[in-house]
């Protein structure tokens, strides 16, 4: 399967878990030049706990520390339940892999390392402290919805029965194990839910101020929506990935067969696109504005694909970043529209969004106030603070690496400025296609 297909036991929180991931998110064009494995990869790793992940099983260990009262095992309790550091160790891996398939854990500085542990930890330690919520509520998941959340799992993913078992094996789990993750992860989705159902409508006057005060953010631009598949002649490291020039124009040649005999877009582009984040998304690039597409892509690609049809799909094309791209027209708005609030479309983004700053609000809400009735005892952090020398004379970390740490913006809370309400607008300067090949 392709490089970015999500880490099986990762992404079931990514999915479920709306503590991490409730809000409006679109896929930025990724046509960008390639950054240095190192930064990704460190980049990553801090960033990653922010994103979420699963809630997964927790065990104990017996290996006694001194010095901290807890075990050299455990990374922290709630509660009473551990989460062992294998699971922080695994968290991370499993995030960097996303990245890059075969990146481990040591390719990261002493630094770096504990910097990642710190962040996945947090993550671990909210996400146990809402499952156990879950289960003092009561909330109740069925066997069933585990088993159909497994089965969309794996479609989605594009995997095949040997992919599953595979990633499963290169995750430590078995098949049992990932059905407790999946479990974990619905319980704690059903709680969210449960709460966000006690959101009410916003009213006229709301929707009506809301509009007012941010008009400019609701304008619908001319552009389109495009999805792309993407073949890097670099050596990626990804399962089937073309080496060279002469790989990569093979196989983007067979991709646009396939694709010319019939074959769903998206899931060749989850199966085999080599650009990682949209074929997470089963290759939707997301819309661009006729600024942008122009900025993007040229002049005569962006008029290219104002004339095709949606549902077209182009022939290989090259990029001025060495990538091949093959790309279909998902949507087309041939006029701007103003924004007027008698439009449905402008009227119902206007009520997701206030809806959903007061879910966010709410979730956050839930969050403080069961980790406040929590007991939480984070031995990782303080072995941390009583042997400081056991990270601190080791090789600094990638310069990208901690600002990049911060939080991604879609890690924020809810956030007063919709920026959602516009489609988004990424500005990958750097992907224009060679002019020869339009």
């Amino acid at each position: 399967m392709a490089g970015g297909l999500l880490f099986i036991s990762s992404s079931f929180s990514m999915r479920n878990s709306h503590l991490y991931q409730n809000r409006v998110m679109r896929v930025k064009p990724v046509l960008l030049s390639k950054e240095s494995s190192v930064k990704r990869l460190a980049s990553f790793t801090l960033a990653l706990a922010l994103a979420g992940g699963s809630a997964g099983l927790l065990a104990g260990c017996d290996k006694t520390d001194g010095a901290t009262g807890g075990t050299a095992e455990i990374a922290a309790k709630v509660n009473a339940v551990v989460i062992p550091l294998a699971k922080v160790n695994r968290r991370i891996e499993q995030g960097i892999k996303q990245q890059q398939p075969n990146a481990k854990l040591s390719d990261l500085s002493p630094i770096e390392l504990a910097a990642a542990q710190l962040k996945a930890l947090d993550a671990l330690i909210a996400e146990e402290i809402l499952l156990q919520r879950a289960q003092r509520e009561q909330i109740q998941v069925t066997e069933a919805e585990v088993e159909q959340a497994v089965k969309r799992q794996i479609a989605d993913e594009g995997l095949s029965e040997e992919d599953y078992r595979k990633k499963l094996k290169e995750a430590g789990l078995t098949e049992e194990e990932f059905r407790v993750e999946a479990r974990q992860a619905l319980l704690v989705s059903k709680l969210q839910e449960k709460l966000k159902a006690k959101v009410p409508a916003p009213s006229d006057k709301e929707i009506e101020e809301f509009f007012s005060q941010n008009k400019e953010q609701f304008r619908l631009d001319r552009g389109v929506s495009l999805g792309i598949i993407a073949v890097d002649p670099a050596d990626n490291g990804l399962k089937n990935d073309a080496i060279g020039e002469a790989q990569a124009k093979e196989k983007i040649a067979k991709i646009a067969e396939r694709l010319k005999a019939g074959d769903d877009f998206a899931t060749v582009a989850r199966a085999v696109s080599e650009d990682i984040q949209t074929a997470q998304n089963s290759g939707d690039a997301g819309f661009f504005s006729e600024d942008v597409l122009r900025q993007t892509f040229g002049e005569a690609l962006a008029k290219r694909f104002f004339s095709m049809t949606e549902g077209q799909i182009t022939e290989p094309i090259p990029g001025s970043n060495g990538r091949l791209y093959v790309f279909k027209l998902t949507g087309k708005r041939t006029e701007a529209i103003e924004p007027k609030l008698d439009n449905p479309e402008i009227r119902k983004r206007i009520v997701d969004l206030i809806r959903q700053q007061r879910e966010q609000i709410l979730v956050a809400a839930l969050q403080a106030s069961a980790t406040n009735d929590a007991r939480i005892e984070n031995y990782l952090a303080q072995r941390m603070l009583d042997n400081p020398v056991n990270f601190g004379s080791a090789r600094p970390a990638g310069s990208a690496l901690l600002p990049k740490a911060e939080a991604p913006a879609e890690a924020k809370p809810a956030e007063a400025k919709p920026a959602e309400a516009k489609p988004a607008e990424a500005k990958p300067a750097e992907a224009k296609p060679a002019e020869g090949s339009r």
